[in-house]
Order: C-alpha cells, then structure tokens, then sequence
C-alpha cells in the first residue's frame, strides 16, 4: 500500500513539474512582445483572436517538450533553451515565409529573420529561463 502511494505522489510531482513548465512558457512576459508584433505586421486575413489564442499554447508546449528532451537527453538547461530557440524560430520563421504571412520586399525579410532569430534567443534564454527560476 505504501508502494502505490508512494507511486501516485511521485506521478503528481512529475505533472507538476510539467504544468510548471507550461505556465512558465506560456505567461504574459513571453506572449506580450509577440502579440504587439503581430499587431503592428499583420495582414487583415489572420486574425488577431485566433494568434492570442495560439502563442501561450505554442510556448507552454514548446517549453514542456523541450523539457522532456532536455532530461531524456541529459542536456544542460543553457543547452536545452539553445535547441529550443533554434527549433521553435526555424518553424515560424518557416511557416511564415511559406504562407506569405506579410507582405515584405526581401530587404523586409531578411531584417524579419534577424529580428526573429533575437527575439527567440531572448525569450528562451533570458525570459523563460528567468521565469522558471522565479517559479
């Protein structure tokens, strides 16, 4: 009996730990400077609702994967905020080229990449890392 109890405690620690990890990627810190982002570059056929809905989802569940890879992998938190900046910047950055999200002369896009690519290095490395320490 001690055994299972034991078992669900632990099993509770670990959702936890992962319900932390959402919160902590998904807070208004992290959201915030994309939503004003999508504001000011955005095209009238996406919507504004839709995008507010999506970012603190793709964030908090970016940072609870990034975690389970980081402990599969043994990966140092520095290294693991790393990959996930470089990953989540590549599929946005992706997404948004291919469907011609904005209307931009390739000047525009190469300037959009850069700021992109500075953007999520600081929000992983600097925002979410800070976040989850203060949590």
């Amino acid at each position: 009996m001690l055994l299972v109890v034991n078992n669900i405690i632990s099993l509770q620690i670990k959702r936890m730990k992962y319900f932390k990890q959402f919160i902590a990627g998904s807070s208004i810190l992290v959201a915030a400077p994309f939503y004003y982002g999508f504001h000011t570059l955005k095209r009238a056929e996406y919507s504004y609702f839709h995008y507010t809905f999506l970012v603190p989802i793709w964030w908090g569940l970016w940072n609870v994967m990034s975690l389970v890879v980081a402990e599969a992998f043994s990966l140092s938190t520095r290294m693991r905020f790393l990959l996930v900046s470089l990953i989540t910047y590549a599929l946005a950055v992706t997404y948004t080229t291919y469907n011609n999200v904005y209307d931009f002369s390739l000047y525009q896009w190469y300037g959009y990449y850069f700021l992109m690519l500075t953007t999520y290095l600081i929000m992983w490395n600097v925002v979410v890392y800070f976040i989850e320490k203060l949590i």
